[in-house]
């Protein structure tokens, strides 16, 4: 098998890099729960039910981009759009929950991510499976 060109390269890290970060951020709001309260003035419950929100919803993100680059990188096509849709899921979940410094640098790494997902070289490297 031929070794993939550097954009799916730079895409596969940045879809993985997406997966880690928005995991390590989701983790560290546990470890922010004083402030929390001190911003949103709700008890103890409102915050341990927002944060286990929070928490599921980023976990099904992360497990989504995780097999959705594993399948990827089985030269399989559907994954791009599949990632896609996912990424744009993400943003407008984002942008429901709130704007924050951490949830401003996943938008831009999605943005990114989508457009080597989607570079001519990546859809060449995917048809090649496909003349063989």
């Amino acid at each position: 098998m031929n070794e993939a060109p550097r954009p799916v390269r730079i895409a596969v890290g940045l879809w993985l890099a997406i997966a880690v970060f928005v995991f390590l951020t989701t983790a560290g709001l546990w470890f922010q729960r004083d402030e929390v309260r001190e911003l949103t003035k709700w008890s103890s419950g409102q915050i341990t039910s927002f944060l286990t929100t929070v928490s599921v919803i980023t976990l099904i993100f992360v497990v989504a981009y995780v097999l959705l680059v594993w399948q990827f990188l089985k030269r399989k096509n559907w994954p791009r759009a599949a990632l896609s849709f996912t990424a744009i899921a993400h943003m407008i979940w984002i942008l429901y929950v709130g704007v924050s410094a951490s949830s401003l640098v996943t938008l831009l790494l999605i943005c990114v991510a989508i457009v080597f997902t989607w570079q001519a070289r990546t859809a060449q490297w995917l048809a090649e499976v496909r003349e063989q």
